[in-house]
Order: C-alpha cells, then sequence, then structure tokens
C-alpha cells in the first residue's frame, strides 16, 4: 500500500535479533533435491488402484481412489482421493477423457468437473468426459489439510506495520500459522507437494483404463499438468495450460513477479476509474488520490464492522482489491465496496476478504490451508524472515499499493517446519504438442511465465489473449476455439497465435 511508516528494512533490524525460524539458521538454505524421473516413475507404476463410479450432483459420476504418501515407501499411509466425471453427452462421438484442474492450490477439481456446463464449451460437453479429482491434502482428499480454524488471526492484521508493536503481531501471526499447519497436518505435509500429486493423475489414468488422456489445467494446474507431462509424456494425448505458472522462478522471484502483476491490473482498474468517474472518487480527485486516502484513513482509523468481526483496515482492503483484479468482471463490486468504506461502511470490503478465503459465517473451508501446504512445500528452499524482508524494497519498486501482502504471505513459507519437497527438470517429448495460454491483463499469472513455459516445454504452442482477467478459456472467443479444435482433433498450428 502507498502509507508506508515503517521500512521492512526497519522492521527488519527491529525484530531479527529475537526472530527464530524453523529454517533460517541455517547458512546454507537446505535446497529442493531432484528426483530421479526413471526411479520414481517405476515407483509409481508399480502402484494401482479402482474406482467404483456411482451417480451424484447434477447426473455426473463420482466416485474415489487412493494412492500412497510415497511411492516409493507405501507403507506409510495412503489418501484417499475423490474423483468426479460428467460424461460425455454425445457418446457416440466421445473422443476420451479431459482431466481438469482448475488451479489453487486448493481448488475442487471435483466440484469443477460437476459444474462443467457452467466453463466449458459445448463441444467440450459433447465429446469428452470431462474427470477432475480433489487432489493429495485438498478439498475432500482424506486426510487434508487443516491449519487453522480463522484467517482473521493473520490475514487481517496489518500488511504494513506502522510500529514495533504491529510488527511482531505480523511476525508472530505468520509463526503460529506455520506451527498450527505442522500441529494439525503434520503427518501428511511432506507428500502434499506437486511432484507426488502430478503422480496421482497417472494412478487415476490408468485407474480409468485410458492408455492416454487429454488434460487442462488452469493456473497452479499448469504446473501440475506440466509436472505430470514431463514424468508421463507417453500418456498425455493432448495437454493445455492456461494462466502459466512461471515455474523458470524461485518462491521469493514468482511473488515479486505476480505482486507486479496485481499492481499492473490495479492501475488497469485506477485508470478505467478515472475514464469513468467510479462512485467512489470524489470530483476534485483522481482514482489514485482518492484509493490512497482511503487506504491511509483505513490505516488510521480502521472501520468497526461489529458483531465479533474484525475491522476493515489496510490488511482486508488489500486482500479484498486483490480478489477483484482476478477479472474485470469484478470492478463494478470493488467500486461499490470503496465507496461505502468511504462513507464509513466497512462491511462490503470484509465480504471480499472473505470471499478470497472461502469464509461463511465467519468459518474457512481449508482452501487457504491447502494452498499453503502444497505451495510451502513447493518452495524450493528454505527460507528465512531475514530473506523475506528483504524483499521489501523490490516489491515497493513494482508494487507500491499492494507488495507488502506478498511478503505477507511470503513469512508463512519462511517459518515452515518441512523442508522443501523434490522437484523436477520440466520438459516434456509428447506425441502433440501442448498448448500454453496466457493474457496481457492476468494479474495472477503475468504472460511472461507463459512464454517461459513454451521455452521449458521445448516443444508448445503459445496462444495469447488480451483479457483483463486470470485465465483466458471461456473468456475470450478465440482461445475458446483455438483450445477445444486442438483437444477436439489434434491439430497443431503456428508457434504463436495472438487472439
Amino acid at each position: 500500500m502507498s502509507s508506508r511508516t515503517i521500512a521492512y528494512a526497519t522492521l527488519l533490524a527491529l525484530v531479527l535479533p529475537v526472530v527464530t525460524t524453523a529454517c533460517g539458521d541455517d547458512p546454507d538454505p537446505v535446497r529442493s533435491s531432484m528426483v530421479d524421473a526413471a526411479d520414481f516413475v517405476s515407483d509409481v507404476s508399480d502402484w494401482s488402484t479402482t474406482i467404483e463410479w456411482s451417480k451424484c450432483e447434477s447426473g455426473s459420476e463420482c466416485g474415489t481412489f487412493t494412492v500412497p504418501f510415497d511411492y516409493a515407501d507405501p507403507a506409510l499411509g495412503t489418501f484417499t482421493l475423490p474423483v468426479a466425471r460428467h460424461l460425455a453427452t454425445n457418446p457416440d462421438s466421445r473422443v476420451g477423457v479431459l482431466l481438469i484442474n482448475p488451479g489453487g492450490p486448493g481448488g475442487s477439481g471435483v466440484d469443477f468437473a460437476i459444474d462443467a456446463e457452467l466453463w466449458a464449451s459445448t463441444d467440450l460437453l459433447e465429446h469428452f468426459d470431462i474427470v477432475g479429482w480433489d487432489p493429495r491434502g485438498v478439498g475432500g482428499s482424506r486426510p487434508a489439510i487443516d491449519c487453522v480454524d480463522t484467517m482473521y488471526d493473520y490475514f487481517a492484521l496489518d500488511p504494513s506495520p506502522d510500529d514495533d508493536v504491529e510488527a511482531h503481531q505480523l511476525l508472530d501471526g505468520a509463526e503460529r500459522f506455520a506451527h498450527q499447519c505442522d500441529e494439525r497436518s503434520g503427518p501428511i505435509l511432506p507428500y502434499v507437494d506437486t511432484v507426488r500429486s502430478a503422480a496421482d493423475i497417472d494412478v487415476l489414468r490408468r485407474a480409468m483404463g485410458d492408455d492416454e488422456v487429454s488434460y487442462l489445467g488452469f493456473s497452479y494446474g499448469t504446473a501440475l499438468g506440466a509436472t505430470w507431462i514431463s514424468l508421463f509424456p507417453q500418456s498425455v494425448r493432448a495437454a493445455v495450460l492456461d494462466g502459466t505458472v512461471d515455474l523458470t522462478l524461485g518462491y521469493i522471484d514468482n511473488l515479486v513477479t505476480q505482486a507486479a502483476g496485481f499492481e499492473t491490473s490495479l492501475n488497469a482498474y485506477l485508470d478505467y476509474c478515472d475514464a469513468g468517474r467510479c462512485l467512489f472518487m470524489k470530483s476534485d480527485e483522481t482514482a489514485r488520490t482518492t484509493f490512497d486516502r482511503i487506504n491511509r484513513a483505513l490505516d488510521t482509523n480502521p472501520l468497526d464492522n461489529g458483531d465479533g468481526l474484525p475491522a476493515t483496515n489496510q490488511g482486508v482492503l488489500s486482500t479484498a482489491v486483490a480478489v477483484s483484479l482476478y477479472g474485470d468482471f469484478s470492478w463494478s463490486g470493488l467500486t461499490e465496496a470503496l465507496a461505502a468504506a468511504d462513507l464509513g461502511d466497512g462491511r462490503q470490503l470484509l465480504l471480499l476478504f472473505d470471499s478470497y478465503f472461502g469464509i461463511r459465517d465467519g468459518v474457512p473451508d481449508d482452501s487457504i490451508d491447502a494452498y499453503f501446504g502444497v505451495t510451502c512445500a513447493d518452495r524450493g528452499e528454505n527460507l528465512d524472515v531475514a530473506s523475506v524482508l528483504a524483499s521489501d524494497e523490490r516489491l515497493r519498486l513494482v508494487a507500491p499499493r499492494l507488495g507488502s501482502a506478498w511478503i505477507q504471505e511470503m513469512l508463512i513459507c519462511a517459518n515452515w517446519p518441512l523442508p522443501p519437497a523434490p522437484s523436477i527438470t520440466i520438459g516434456a517429448d509428447t506425441a502433440t504438442r501442448t498448448v500454453v495460454v496466457g493474457s496481457t491483463g492476468d494479474a495472477a499469472t503475468p504472460l511472461s511465465g507463459s512464454v517461459n513455459m513454451v521455452r521449458q516445454l521445448g516443444d508448445a504452442r503459445l496462444v495469447t489473449s488480451n483479457v483483463e482477467q486470470h485465465t483466458s478459456y471461456g473468456a475470450d472467443g478465440c482461445v475458446t476455439r483455438a483450445v477445444d479444435e486442438y483437444l477436439l482433433t489434434l491439430v497443431d498450428g503456428p508457434d504463436v497465435v495472438k487472439c
């Protein structure tokens, strides 16, 4: 945010002498080991499971399949993962199975498959069994990642502390969050990483009896999909990665790039407001000066929401703004919430905050718990508080209004009690070229990540869009047609398609 009265560099000097973390004292940070792909794939192939399908919601079929915590040591325990399939509406012209993942990490693939008619084209619905599952530790997985009962205790704190009291609250809150994840989910936390989850895809494929399957992944689902096709290229009929996570960047670099993406989208929103005189603006102010004034007011005098709810402060505002920047379809809601806050009512901003964390009646779902369980496992190397706080200058440079929220996120992984999970080298020699989709207006996964993914895969196509939202399929007709044509016919095309 724009009103910074205590820089993180000052905060670092203030608190570092009394801060310890699970991994911050190691002079040589532990980095993730590389998986021996051949041995790992062999271990995966030794595991088999079955699925018994039964009717469930919206005419879909549901079941479960079982995977081990660790394919190298199956005796450690197992996950039971729910799976759903929306059967092809035109079975006579059925092409095959289309596996889907909505992202997160923490999104439910089961819900996404059951609700396929809300997002998939008629062509996909007619010709594919659309299959989604809840990845290990996520959603209906048993066991599942569970960290906290409330998001308010940490994420409703001020992410840009103004004094040493707020600074210690922020640091202590991150440490407590990570400690509670370990306390409540400890036995499964070493096994919820993306590499093992990608192996589960191949187990699912074999359980369904298919030699090859197609894949459509969004957001984090692109990281999961890229890992799967790198490990099991022979199982891939076709793969589409939309809104691509940049797997060439380290943990902190990736989040700094993401913060810059959200700041760019915020500026697009504020330009839109200047052009159309958004409801929250005063007659003698620009959108930016009004936004900054509201932000300063919430920092100085948070709005009381009553009923035991947290006050609407800068922390609530930053999350409310971020969740509204996933697509320009949310801008009107943000405008109304900012206008209400300027009149002394912070409840609409709090509702936007709640929507991000899946909070209903004060109780969050476990999607953010799962997000941190997977993300911190995949962080690539151990972090410490010093390295996180040292990124403040970079964040202020690329995201002066929103950047502090990313430090708040990083602090949890800096306190993570486990070493980083194993990783693999991304690169796939699949029978057909993977299609990678990116948008110039994607805040969460900027277009540069899609460009880098094409380079990593080595033989892939890039389809770009100009939509102002995260992921493009279904929002851009040109992208939707290109993806559908590829999935249905395996048609190849130019290296780059600009929609």
